[in-house]
């Protein structure tokens, strides 16, 4: 009865704070933390089962991981690597190197208490980050994508981190747990290659076929946390392990669903860890030391948000404007950074009074970090990428993104002698297409400045090719208004985009969905053997009637003055 008298006082309190939260635009992930505070030892002294509640913050973070290992697939994790192993890598070796001299230097404090310091303030909040960007639906930007190498980095360099704990601390065997880990590591990741390849797939439609919700739930979840202990056992984190998980099971057609089961489970889990993390802060402690904590809080901000923007602008060639908004969003002190000092706090190599003040500073380090993404959005510095003239071009069109959608295209483009310019923010597609001769621009296309570069004042066509629909809006309502005459072309995912983007000035709207529904109902046509020319009628006639009602019609084009689209 003390776990379900937790569990409502938990719930209930989060509700009351999100509730008054949302009352005055507070972001939900501050209001649960305040809760946290509130209901916690160093407050009202409310939970009594705290063992249990940071378990089920614990498994929260699980379902957080999972999910995201569900939405990647080896193309993304490939796409990753650059900023994951090099920005990761250094970011955190430049983090622990300058902030443990500090230490070192200026607070008198040992050398392992100081080495110590640096890798605690080298780490970021995975959940909290994680929850921003899946909340302004901004995972697959290029700042999202930025954002989460570097945070898969840093929450696999928690197993050696931890590891050296007891080595700091006089115990001389952390070599050898270092190397046990190595070796459980390559047989956990042989395990998950098998499974991937030749269990998985006979396992999960076994289970579909019986069309229970009920039995697929309990396989999604079974599976999640069976690799999730796995990756425990062998040394390496849960959350590690639940990524591994997910990202195993993105590579079934099953992965849609089992998000869908999901994350019911993952949001109400992850309000409980914020409010857990609440529970850690001391108000009294806060308080009496509150010059103290400010000043490491500034001292933090400006070294980590710094020494992550250098390696991003500098050593990765990312345009300022997504430097900055990383440096600036991985600033907070994260949850795993509580691990470590726990660890610490074993071996002793952390007084408890060091460890409620570094607690302090970290958990306002993520109260903070919401309303500084807000404000950095709002204060982006210009992005500046070329520093070229204007492209010379003329009646041209403008593509926006070369994935798949962008290089058809090009090539369109290429047979028929259209004139085109590219705009690409990824650093190495640039590279390789400029070195092919390829009339290309570095940099982010919701920017005046780069619309510009590309000669959007005499383009004729601009083709948004992006898969970010929030992106894309703000290019679009940039574009009418820099050409108001531009004829804009949008690729989306779904038709209920379409609406949004014809007010906002777009011309046609290309939605997945109904290319998708008539590809499928030309397919079904011809399998049941339908004459070819019935089945054009048959999808002139769904494209006019599902279509055309989110297309300008060509007559309105021409009484506003529009010049054809075909070429002469």
């Amino acid at each position: 009865m003390v776990l379900l008298n937790d569990v409502i006082i938990l719930l209930g309190s989060a509700f009351v704070a999100s509730l008054i939260g949302h009352r005055f635009k507070v972001p939900n992930i501050i209001s649960f933390i305040i809760a946290g505070a509130l209901i916690g030892p160093y407050g009202l002294h409310l939970i009594q089962a705290e063992e249990a509640v940071h378990f089920l913050a614990e498994l929260g973070v699980v379902l957080l991981l999972f999910t995201i290992g569900l939405e990647f697939s080896p193309a993304h994790l490939a796409r990753l690597k650059t900023v994951a192993l090099i920005g990761g890598g250094l970011q955190i070796a430049l983090t622990a190197l300058i902030t443990g001299l500090l230490g070192y230097l200026i607070f008198d404090l040992t050398a392992p208490v100081s080495f110590f310091l640096g890798a605690y303030l080298a780490l970021s909040s995975t959940a909290i980050v994680l929850s921003l960007l899946q909340e302004e639906g901004e995972m697959e930007t290029p700042y999202g994508r930025a954002s989460l190498g570097i945070l898969l980095f840093q929450d696999m360099a928690i197993v050696p981190l931890m590891l050296l704990v007891p080595f700091l601390a006089g115990e001389l065997k952390a070599d050898l747990s270092l190397l046990s880990v190595v070796v459980k590591t390559f047989i956990l990741l042989g395990g998950a290659y098998v499974l991937s390849r030749w269990v998985l797939g006979f396992f999960m439609d076994f289970v579909a076929r019986t069309r229970s919700r009920e039995l697929f739930l309990l396989a999604t979840l079974t599976f999640c946390l069976i690799v999730a202990w796995a990756a425990y056992k062998a040394g390496l984190s849960l959350s590690l392990g639940a990524f591994l998980a997910g990202f195993i099971l993105a590579r079934s057609p099953y992965s849609h669903q089992a998000t869908a089961n999901i994350l019911p489970f993952k949001d109400l889990l992850i309000c409980v860890f914020f409010v857990s993390v609440g529970m850690f802060f001391d108000v009294r402690l806060f308080w009496k030391y509150l010059p103290l904590i400010l000043g490491a809080t500034a001292v933090v901000f400006l070294i980590k948000s710094s020494i992550i923007f250098g390696i991003l602008r500098y050593v990765l060639r990312y345009p300022v404007h997504i430097a900055f908004l990383v440096g600036v969003s991985l600033f907070q002190i994260g949850e795993f950074s509580f691990v470590l000092a726990q660890e610490a706090l074993k071996y002793n190599l952390l007084e408890l009074d060091t460890f409620q003040l570094l607690s302090s500073v970290s958990i306002l380090t993520m109260l903070l970090t919401p309303f500084v993404i807000i404000l950095a959005k709002r204060h982006l510095p210009t992005s500046v990428e070329e520093k070229s003239s204007p492209l010379v071009l003329e009646d041209h069109m403008i593509i926006i993104g070369l994935g798949v959608a962008g290089m058809a295209l090009r090539t369109a483009a290429k047979k028929v002698g259209i004139p085109y310019v590219i705009i690409e923010v990824n650093p190495e597609t640039v590279r390789r297409e400029k070195l092919a001769g390829e009339p290309i621009i570095f940099g982010d296309a919701t920017y005046e400045y780069i619309l510009r570069q590309a000669g959007l004042e005499k383009a004729r066509v601009l083709a948004i090719t992006i898969p970010d629909c929030k992106s894309a809006r703000v290019i679009v309502g940039l574009a009418k208004h820099i050409k108001p005459d531009i004829y804009i072309l949008v690729r989306t995912r779904y038709a209920a985009e379409m609406k949004n983007f014809l007010e906002l000035g777009a011309d046609e709207v290309i939605p997945e969905e109904l290319v998708v529904a008539l590809s499928m109902f030309a397919r079904i046509m011809r399998l049941y053997l339908v004459p070819e020319e019935e089945i054009q009628q048959h999808l002139e006639e769904f494209a006019r009637k599902h279509y055309a009602l989110f297309s300008r019609d060509v007559s309105e084009d021409a009484a506003r003055g529009k010049k054809p689209l075909k070429t002469e």
